[in-house]
């Protein structure tokens, strides 16, 4: 019965010690749950281990200076096993308050209800006893920011002495556990920083604290870092980007001009028909053209070395028309569009293989001016 009481009493508190926390002024509280480990004296007979935990609430009076409220309860195994209430009043030196490790000194003046349980013989419920002291707590203590974040994380150990006139104890507790700073956990110190207004030497609107790109000049339009913006992400900012709009993944050149890459388009033998394989090539170079209207193109039509070289003229032309066509029905401007037969010159490959005269029988698409 003790024990629930006890343990209601724990709880009780707790929700004081939260609301209380919840009313406060931004940023000046905390409030800090925790897992306790306790190593009692030796005199007390009883077991090391992680048996409770503790609460506190504080406040954050200076940067190197906090005052807080502890609330714990342990309930240790042994023989016989003991429950201990804490309640205490600390101070806290902290050393490196705008650094994300955090070492503190503690020290502080509380009281101690250890309630003593007794071997239960026959069934018959366990009789007990009840010490209560005065004490006095010092220790160490390390407080890991976690970013920007309200939330750190907080690990410390302290020696606990209990004064007795008959038999004083000196326990040692760790614990480890959340600290949450109300108000965006920001502290005394980060809150005026944050209320001052933030360093922008170029004027972009970024705080130099964030931005990726100092100096940049009066004007630019810039993204979230404060670099040039780059609206069609081609790598190219805005500010030197001669084709805004670039299509997501295409290549482009120092102006940000998509860089044309147009296919040869190749034939079968006397043949000025555009073959089933090279149509779906032909569409991607109409796509292209549709990305690019100031691109003008030359069809260039060829021939291998076989045949009359005044036939060969008249079939490279064939097949110069033939890809043109192609070009116009998927929607290319005729305007854009020069068509020319050159026969058997400028072979790419040797006429004396099938291969080399099959790389022959094709049309080129040369991009000319934009």
């Amino acid at each position: 019965m003790l024990r629930l009481l006890t343990l209601a009493l724990f709880l009780l508190v707790s929700l004081v010690l939260v609301s209380l926390a919840a009313e406060a002024d931004e940023g000046d509280w905390y409030i800090s749950p925790s897992i306790g480990y306790t190593d009692d004296d030796p005199d007390r007979k009883i077991d090391d281990s992680f048996s409770g935990g503790q609460i506190q609430l504080g406040r954050e009076m200076s940067d190197h200076f906090w005052l807080e409220g502890l609330l714990g309860y342990h309930d240790v195994d042994g023989f016989p096993g003991q429950e201990h209430l804490e309640l205490g009043f600390n101070a806290i030196g902290n050393f490196l308050p705008d650094s994300r490790f955090s070492p503190y000194v503690i020290g502080g003046l509380g009281y101690l209800r250890a309630n003593v349980g007794e071997p239960d013989f026959g069934g018959l419920p366990p009789a007990g006893s009840t010490a209560s002291n005065m004490t006095a707590t010092g220790g160490l203590g390390l407080k890991v920011r976690f970013g920007d974040s309200p939330w750190s994380l907080r690990a410390e150990w302290r020696l606990r002495h209990a004064f007795d006139s008959d038999n004083s104890l000196t326990d040692q507790v760790g614990s480890l556990g959340l600290q949450y700073s109300f108000g965006g956990g920001s502290g005394p110190a980060l809150m005026a920083a944050a209320s001052e207004p933030e360093a922008d030497s170029d004027g972009d609107g970024v705080s130099d604290a964030w931005d990726a790109c100092p100096n940049t000049p009066a004007g630019t339009a810039v993204d979230s870092e404060g670099c040039p913006a780059d609206s069609d992400r081609d790598g190219v900012s805005d500010d030197r980007d001669q084709c805004p709009g670039t299509v997501a993944g295409a290549k482009v050149d120092s102006n940000g001009c998509e860089i044309v890459e147009l296919t040869n388009i190749y034939f079968g033998f006397d043949s000025d028909v555009v073959l089933e394989t090279s149509r779906h090539m032909l569409d991607k170079t109409a796509s292209t053209l549709s990305r690019n209207p100031d691109l003008q193109v030359e069809i260039a039509g060829y021939a291998d070395s076989r045949g009359p070289e005044k036939y060969n003229m008249g079939l490279s032309l064939r097949r110069a028309e033939a890809v043109r066509e192609y070009l116009e029905q998927a929607g290319v401007n005729p305007a854009r569009l020069t068509v020319r037969g050159y026969g058997e010159s400028h072979k790419d490959a040797s006429s004396l293989t099938a291969k080399g005269m099959a790389e022959n029988r094709r049309v080129e698409l040369r991009a000319l001016d934009r």
